[in-house]
């Protein structure tokens, strides 16, 4: 593709808006600093966001969060190879992680509150070794999406100006790495509700110029299927039925759908953003949130699909669209190449601003998971035991631009070996899978032994490359780049990290079961190591933990213990327990668990299932039906995710007038 707009354009972007929304950030932490009792210079607040984030900006930081480059450009590159069926396969490759997820967040909630970490609660479980294992896996996985987030944005930014590869890939990082610095993770779920608005607004012009009459080219549902008809004469999908790019009855769409599906479950359980977003929620709202995310957010990819990935598809043979080769759709080119031919050079500036804020919310998320992961679980624990919560937080903030600084380093070397976003996606799965069940289950099943978690989480994940590694020399004749990201050696080297994780996790502990009490890791948190039998409820009251009791050694323990009110624990920058009766959380627990069974039966089960077994082309008016029912929910999202914050945060903003007034008379 040749660029629209000139390099200066894509620095702008970059810088110009990087720099606007980096003082925009700003100004709301000083904000927030002065007229909230959530100030940035402390650790928990820095790291957990106080652990008292409302719905409303819970629901829109987990839209915002999934909405990476990858779910805006993998799902319309895989509606233009595969058709209709592309974007909501991948759709419910999130969908039901995130769905699931809430689940594993009431626990969470209800078994081990006060920690920041997966890891931690790793160590507080199994010790060192169960740590250091958790620890890698998080650590790969954080690894891995940073570089995919670049890499798309990267790839679109680079096609739409010009601009130079690896300065995106380096200046993204920095200017999101500003803002994070100064104002933590409260100020990454402030980004993301500013950025998910725009993104929004972008994608529903989209669909009504394709849809709604504004294109000359397609301009409603009939049209395009006339022309995704007419193309699948020329150039029918292979293992598709009859060929066509109007069904769900495809081998290939079958296989993606695996792969998404385990590529999901391993990007959410072992990604450290997922774990701090449900840590800083409302207890009894945490499920709720990310149950209603997973909700919203399953529209957008499917509405990439169904839009600019259908849009490129049915394009494809009219003279003047560009075309696209094997290595531009596997960068997520196609979204871009239809925005720009069906809008002009407004659809290349809001696909070009819809990844920029794409990239840099979700890339937000990522820098200030991985900070954490690197203050908590490696300067805390291991380089120095005695520090400080005040210590941890430096460390955090230096974290902040390490991680952006080795992300940029790490997706230039993936660039340059010839590594695009789509073949990390396919390779997600096999390097972080294995963890899915150890970690899950060890907040929510006390059989679960250490070395079960150990060799499920790490063994699991070396034998799933070995077998991805021998099934690409064994399929396709040599291991290359391009021949290691094939759909079925992906499918087995996924397949493999999910079940021999499972298998070893499960099957250890079922040989040698643990039975531990859930009472050795609730209401504990690694700032105050070794852990003081004291712990301070938000109530003000303490509570006394009968059954253990701990030396206290270092500084913040034997302060601890002196404390008498949640004041004096707030001063040494503690998290606070909250004192939430068990019943609620195990009433939460089983409402998400058959709420999501159902919603995952319904929408992965029950609607695709029936279309992908029936030798069946969509009608003209099955396909409008269908493109009425993806505005209506695209609708629903916005109001989820703009109009309810906004509405939750009525009060605030009254009461902030009205300080502001008082200052100024």
């Amino acid at each position: 593709m040749e660029p629209v707009f000139s390099q200066g354009v894509g620095y702008g972007v970059v810088l110009g808006i990087g720099a606007f929304f980096a003082v925009l950030m700003n100004v709301v932490t000083l904000i927030q600093n002065k007229f909230t009792s959530n100030k940035t210079n402390r650790a928990d607040e820095f790291t957990a966001a106080s652990r008292n984030v409302p719905l409303g900006l819970m629901v829109v930081s987990i839209v915002s969060s999934w909405c990476w480059s990858l779910t805006l450009l993998q799902s319309a590159s895989e509606s233009y190879n595969y058709g209709v069926s592309g974007g909501y396969l991948y759709a419910i490759g999130g969908f039901i992680q995130v769905s699931v997820f809430s689940v594993v967040a009431s626990k969470v909630k209800a078994n081990a509150n006060l920690v920041t970490t997966f890891p931690e609660a790793g160590y507080l479980r199994f010790g060192t070794a169960g740590h250091l294992a958790f620890l890698w896996c998080g650590m790969v996985c954080n690894t891995i999406v940073s570089a995919c987030i670049l890499l798309g944005g990267a790839a679109v930014i680079n096609a739409l100006t010009g601009m130079n590869y690896y300065a995106i890939l380096y200046l993204l990082p920095f200017v999101c790495a500003v803002y994070v610095y100064f104002g933590g993770l409260r100020a990454t779920f402030i980004s993301d509700a500013s950025h998910t608005f725009p993104l929004l607004v972008f994608l529903i012009i989209f669909v009504f110029v394709i849809y709604g009459g504004g294109s000359s080219v397609i301009g409603s549902p009939q049209k395009m299927w006339e022309l995704l008809s007419e193309v699948a004469l020329q150039n029918p999908v292979d293992d598709n039925y009859h060929g066509s790019y109007l069904t769900f009855r495809s081998k290939d769409g079958g296989i993606f759908l695996f792969i998404s599906i385990i590529t999901g479950f391993g990007l959410v359980v072992l990604d450290q953003a997922y774990w701090s977003r449900a840590i800083a929620a409302e207890s009894l709202k945490t499920s709720k949130a990310y149950f209603i995310g997973a909700v919203s957010w399953f529209v957008i990819p499917w509405t990439m699909g169904l839009s600019l990935g259908l849009g490129a598809r049915a394009c494809s043979l009219i003279p003047g669209f560009p075309s696209l080769s094997d290595e531009e759709i596997s960068s997520g080119l196609a979204a871009v190449a239809a925005a720009e031919y069906l809008v002009g050079k407004a659809g290349s500036t809001m696909i070009l601003l819809m990844i920029f804020f794409s990239v840099t919310s979700s890339f937000s998320g990522e820098l200030i998971a991985t900070s954490t992961l690197l203050s908590y679980d490696v300067f805390k624990k291991y380089l120095k035991k005695d520090a400080t919560p005040q210590q941890v937080l430096v460390a955090s903030k230096a974290g902040v631009f390490i991680w952006a600084i080795f992300a940029g380093s790490i997706a230039s070397i993936f660039y340059k070996i010839g590594i695009s976003m789509g073949w990390l996606f396919n390779f997600l799965g096999c390097a972080t899978a294995s963890g899915v069940f150890p970690v899950a289950l060890t907040f929510t099943w006390n059989k679960l032994n250490k070395w079960g978690a150990v060799s499920g989480s790490i063994l699991g994940m070396t034998l799933a490359i070995a077998i991805w590694l021998i099934t690409c020399k064994a399929y396709m004749g040599e291991i290359t780049v391009a021949n290691l990201s094939n759909r079925w050696v992906s499918f087995a080297g996924n397949a493999a990290a999910l079940f021999l994780g499972g298998i070893f996790s499960i099957g250890v502990s079922l040989i040698w079961p643990a039975n531990f009490d859930w009472d050795n890791i609730r209401n504990k948190t690694i700032l105050t190591e070794p852990f003081n039998e004291t712990v301070l409820h938000k109530d003000g009251k303490s509570a006394v933990q009968e059954e253990e009791t701990y030396e206290i050694k270092d500084p913040v323990g034997a302060k601890l213990e002196s404390c008498s009110s949640s004041e004096d624990v707030e001063a040494l920058d503690v998290p606070l327990a909250e004192v939430i009766p068990a019943a609620k959380l195990n009433k939460q627990f089983k409402f998400f668990m058959k709420l999501s069974l159902m919603s995952a039966f319904c929408l992965a089960v029950l609607i695709p299932i029936p279309q992908i077994a029936a030798p069946f082309v969509y009608t003209k008016n099955f396909f409008t039906f269908v493109i009425a029912v993806n505005i209506i929910w695209l609708f629903c999202t916005f109001i989820l995710c703009v109009v309810l914050p906004l509405f939750e945060s009525r009060e605030f903003f009254r009461n902030l007038i009205r300080q502001l007034s008082q200052k100024t008379a």
